[in-house]
């Protein structure tokens, strides 16, 4: 059975460098979905979306978006994921 998540992050942690910028992030996104992400400047939201996209490694836990598992994605595989 196909599943209706587009984006699915468990216990995530995202870090810019060495800094964590947020952690134990739990998200899920179906498709037809539509959500907005708000926040004060310098509170993650751009790096969320840089790893989300595979341009910042997923520093701790699972991440899989439209089927490519994030965590630990090859760089062969970007250009797809960012397709999709």
């Amino acid at each position: 059975m196909e599943s209706n998540s587009i984006i699915i992050l468990e216990d995530a942690i995202i870090q810019h460098q060495t800094e964590p910028l947020l952690s134990n992030v739990n998200l899920q996104i179906d498709k037809g979905e539509f959500v907005y992400l708000i926040g004060k400047s310098g509170t993650g939201k751009t790096s969320l979306f840089r790893t989300l996209y595979a341009d910042m490694p997923l520093a701790g836990g699972r991440g899989e978006v439209c089927g490519f598992d994030i965590s630990n994605i090859k760089k062969s595989k970007i250009p797809m994921l960012r397709r999709k």
